[in-house]
């Protein structure tokens, strides 16, 4: 059971096909019973709807157990995911009541089973473990005390939440129309947190803090982060978009131009160029090899826009080619004194190579 597909996981108010699972009563000492079902690579919050994917058989059977009881189930992550069966201490002692709702059989062999977080819970004890997880849990309560801090604490929170919907591409516009009418403060920070991109560590961790003041002064701090790096991919996005443009631009007008140029009857001065250089090293004596090597560089010459780098680098190097003095002979001085003579005149010392 490791994920969930919804783009947007939450929705306003209960769902009616979650009614059957009752609010378990609570013993003396605060707690309650229900059976618990391991999560991989998922945290889950209150409210929030989602289907998981159950494939381990364990957690198959805690679901029937708790359905034929019509009784919630409690979901907490692991803190190794890639562990197939974890023991008590490899499950996080924070988690979610969860609701039971619709039960789906995948063609992969998995079961799709679409839950409701209630509210958070710590695990106090673990009464059994076969045939599936047993567990007493005790209900965290969420203090909630009205104050202007925590007024202007949300009010920050959806300032930055909507400048990161705006420039995430990856984030629903309706996340923030929902975060919007939300007045509970914990359920605004567990949207949130929900939404943006987190790790699993740091998703726990704000599980794990019940004051949603704390979680609202957190969730800004990490909110500014998130905005950071957006306007940063964003200010890099648009330099290389109008690059880019420049570019085609360029290349644009460029086609227009030999299209006009074509149409009036003119030739193209680049085209002529390349006529010009093929004759000059046509009547330059070259070597069989070199000549086909100087059309070779003609033909990649060709093929490239009049404007780009290596076009430079390969005329200078076709230059230089033809003007080389290939079937000219200098007439040579074979007199070694004079020969001497020259070289000291020249260069100082180098007895040895001179």
């Amino acid at each position: 059971m490791d994920h969930f597909d919804d783009e947007f996981p939450f929705m306003m108010g209960p769902l009616t096909e979650f009614d059957k699972s009752q609010e378990m009563p609570l013993d003396e000492d605060g707690l309650f019973e229900a059976s618990l079902v391991p999560l991989r690579d998922l945290i889950l919050f209150p409210k929030m709807v989602t289907p998981l994917f159950v494939g381990r058989e364990r957690s198959l059977l805690a679901i029937e157990s708790a359905q034929h009881k019509h009784e919630p189930i409690i979901c907490a992550a692991q803190v190794n995911p890639e562990q197939d069966e974890p023991n008590a201490e490899g499950v996080y002692s924070i988690g979610v009541e969860v609701a039971i709702g619709r039960t789906l059989h995948m063609p992969d062999g998995t079961t799709s089973v679409l839950v409701q977080g209630r509210r958070r819970v710590e695990i106090v004890e673990y009464l059994y473990r076969d045939p599936y997880f047993r567990v007493k849990v005790r209900p965290i309560e969420e203090p909630v005390r009205p104050s202007s801090e925590l007024d202007a604490s949300m009010r920050a929170v959806l300032a930055l939440f909507e400048r990161c919907v705006r420039l995430n591409r990856a984030l629903p516009e309706d996340a923030y129309v929902f975060a919007m009418n939300i007045d509970d403060p914990g359920w605004l920070a567990d949207l949130v947190t929900t939404t943006i991109n987190l790790d699993p560590e740091e998703r726990q961790d704000l599980l794990e803090t019940a004051d949603p003041g704390d979680r609202l002064n957190r969730i800004t701090a990490l909110l500014a982060e998130e905005l950071d790096v957006l306007e940063l991919e964003e200010k890099i996005h648009s330099r290389v978009q109008q690059e880019v443009d420049k570019s085609q631009r360029e290349m644009f007008l460029r086609e227009q131009m030999r299209a006009i140029q074509t149409e009036l009857g003119e030739t193209d001065v680049f085209q002529q160029e390349l006529v010009e250089i093929r004759e000059r090293i046509t009547d330059a004596d070259m070597p069989t090899e070199v000549k086909e090597r100087g059309f070779k560089e003609i033909s990649r010459l060709a093929a490239m826009p009049p404007m780009a780098p290596e076009v430079g680098i390969i005329r200078t190097y076709l230059d230089w080619l033809i003007d080389l003095p290939w079937a000219k002979l200098s007439e040579d001085s074979l007199d070694v004194d004079h020969v001497a003579k020259v070289l000291d005149e020249e260069h100082f010392g180098l007895e040895k190579a001179k």
